[in-house]
């Protein structure tokens, strides 16, 4: 698995753990118990609010907010919180001689803070507040459209909603009440009408839409209509028709749900009991290490990050140069720029050659060109990028892009040359069933997404944000889906939208199906080799699982050990492999039977391909970056494995 699509599956991890995760800490608690309001129609169109909250409050608090949904430009004219009377009604409450409460607006959140000293005690809060022009007065009508309780953050036990007409009126008000959790309008006269809720879960919301003889706004003035009354009737009753739908159309959503996360079940089983992989480690079994050992460095490599060549993946030629006997290593001082950088390394390997030209491969003699230069010496100092302090110095810094520019030319030849070589022998492919799969994952997401936005009678406003939004994730994920950060990047947006909707029956399984979806994708294969490579490819894995761990104890030749380190290197287990043959054969390993024992010499390594050019270009740059999709060879830690890595088999997946 590539970097990129490591750290995509990492931040996934992470952003999941801390939805998980979040208010875990922290004794505190507050509960709301009660909820009762009158609210007064008044004659100017104005809503005059009267409520009693009954809080529980479990250890210590020093406010208590309420969302008024007050970000600054509200029609809100006051907002006071008092001490309730014992000796009057709600919705004759008012204010004379009562205590009140101080209370602060932070707009930013659209919330009143009221000063509440309250510790292991029921407390109740009578707030006041007066809604200017709530109502539109219309020729033939007048209208109430009122939401409250909006983005409540904690769950409002018996919830009771009390509307009163202050002008008398002749003819009937009509009602009509929202809420994704059994609210009901229980009471409805000529002046008065009642709605209760045992229970109004977090997150939701009641909406009252109110329809008034006009006479009860004689103080308002009249605004056109382009609808007439029984138009805006029929809307509501085939609003309040969805309500009733809801419950049955998202059951249905838990079903379908269910069976698309059983097909998912079905995929990772298929991927992670991969036939292709099964049959790859038995005929694996045939291959011994020793001929894996003795594979030509460039194959070696190539073979195991299935094509997908990396910036440090040149050093294959270099080692096979070495084994032909026509390389010289030696531990060198750097060139005056590293000494002087504190955080640059001050030795390194430096590569000389002594040989024969007419008996090199074509990728070995354009190595010898492009990066020893025609001359007898590669020079590390030579194909690293910037130190520390040369990156504060602009002057340096065109000096290395057009180096960077002259390092990526050569290198994609180079990698050309290299697939050249190894085409007859070691047989790639991309994985084409991917195309389909991702279209389909895409597909099948937007469409039960959307599904469920409208059982769940959610505005066709956001349910056409949301189409946009992930309707636009899916054709990219579609068309980049030789990468798989397109496609997790959606599926994490997916889960995001699916956590809005209010029946957690529905959000619990289709949650589950975003998960099994990016554990699906991770499994996937991006490129596949043909049986006998892949069969190759599996000794290969043992072997570096086997250096990994050290080597074997019996191999003590200098020249043999020199060989694992150099494969080490190459398969991205070099520093864990170093660690654990020091400790098996500290006599063995020292810096003065190879420079590639001594661990200056990977830091070197390390800097010279990978720390230099960190930041340089962007994810273009076939030099400065590892590139490659998940699934496609290495995934040790870090530039030729680092203390993090276990020495894993590299991503493969999949049949």
């Amino acid at each position: 698995m590539s970097k990129g699509s490591k750290s995509v599956m990492l931040l996934t991890t992470v952003v999941l753990l801390v939805v998980l995760l979040v208010g875990c800490g922290g004794t505190n608690k507050l509960t709301v118990d009660q909820v009762n309001i009158v609210a007064d129609l008044l004659p100017d169109g104005d809503l005059y609010v009267e409520e009693l909250f009954t809080y529980t409050v479990s250890g210590e608090y020093d406010s208590i907010s309420r969302f008024m949904d007050n970000f600054g430009d509200a029609n809100i004219e006051f907002f006071e919180a008092y001490v309730p009377p014992v000796d009057r009604e709600l919705g004759n409450f008012g204010y004379q001689s009562l205590e009140r409460y101080p209370v602060t607006l932070r707009w930013k959140r659209g919330s009143y803070f009221i000063d509440v000293q309250a510790k292991d005690e029921t407390r109740q809060v009578y707030y006041r507040y007066r809604l200017d022009k709530e109502a539109v007065k219309y020729d033939d009508r007048g209208e109430l459209d009122w939401s409250l309780l909006k983005d409540n953050d904690k769950e409002h036990q018996n919830v009771s909603v009390t509307l009163r007409i202050r002008q008398p009126v002749q003819e009937p008000v009509i009602v009509y009440a929202y809420d994704r959790s059994g609210g009901a309008v229980t009471e409805t006269s000529e002046r008065v009408s009642r709605y209760e809720n045992k229970l109004l879960p977090k997150g939701d919301h009641v909406r009252m839409k109110v329809f008034v003889p006009a006479e009860a706004l004689p103080e308002l003035e009249t605004t056109s209509s382009s609808s007439l009354l029984s138009e805006r009737l029929e809307q509501e009753s085939a609003l309040q028709r969805r309500f009733v739908e809801r419950d049955r159309l998202l059951e249905a959503g838990v079903y379908v749900s269910r069976w698309m996360t059983y097909a998912a079940i079905a995929g990772v089983v298929f991927y992670a009991l991969s036939i292709r992989r099964l049959a790859a480690w038995w005929d694996g079994r045939r291959i011994t290490m020793e001929e894996i050992e003795h594979m030509d460095p460039s194959s070696l490599v190539y073979l195991f990050r299935k094509g997908k060549l990396r910036r440090e993946n040149v050093l294959a030629s270099v080692f096979a140069l070495r084994r032909k006997g026509m390389l010289d290593i030696s531990m060198e001082h750097l060139g005056t720029r590293f000494q002087q950088d504190d955080s640059a390394p001050k030795e390194g390997p430096q590569f000389r050659f002594a040989g024969n030209r007419s008996g090199l491969t074509k990728s070995e003699r354009y190595l010898l060109s492009w990066l020893f230069r025609g001359t007898e010496f590669l020079k590390l100092d030579s194909i690293s990028g910037p130190t520390k302090s040369e990156r504060h110095q602009k002057s340096s810094m065109h000096i290395y892009k057009n180096r960077l520019k002259g390092l990526e030319t050569g290198f994609n030849r180079w990698r050309e040359i290299v697939e050249q070589e190894n085409r007859q022998t070691i047989k790639y492919g991309v994985y084409r069933p991917r195309k389909i799969i991702f279209a389909v994952l895409a597909l099948v997401h937007v469409t039960l997404l959307t599904y469920l936005y409208i059982a769940d009678v959610i505005s066709w406003g956001w349910i056409g944000v949301m189409i946009l939004i992930l309707g636009g994730g899916a054709v990219l994920a579609s068309i980049r889906w030789r990468q798989k950060k397109y496609i997790i990047a959606f599926l994490i947006v997916c889960f995001f939208m699916g956590a809005q909707i209010m029946y957690d029956p529905v959000v619990d399984t289709y949650l589950d199906f975003v998960l099994l979806s990016i554990l699906l994708v991770g499994l996937m294969p991006g490129v596949v080799l043909d049986r006998r490579s892949e069969a190759c490819r599996s000794t290969v894995k043992r072997y570096r699982r086997m250096l990994a761990r050290g080597g074997r104890s019996e191999d003590r030749e200098p020249i043999h050990l020199e060989r694992m380190m150099e494969a080490a290197l190459l398969l991205g287990v070099g520093r864990r492999f170093l660690t654990r043959i020091r400790k098996k054969q500290p006599d063995y390993v020292r810096p003065h039977a190879s420079p590639l024992f001594d661990p200056a010499s990977h830091v070197a390594l390390d800097f010279a391909f990978q720390r230099s050019w960190k930041g340089l270009a962007g994810n273009s740059s076939s030099w400065s970056c590892s590139g490659g999709d998940g699934g496609d060879g290495d995934s040790g830690g870090g530039f030729f494995g680092d203390s993090s890595d276990s020495g894993s088999d590299g991503g493969d997946g999949g049949d």
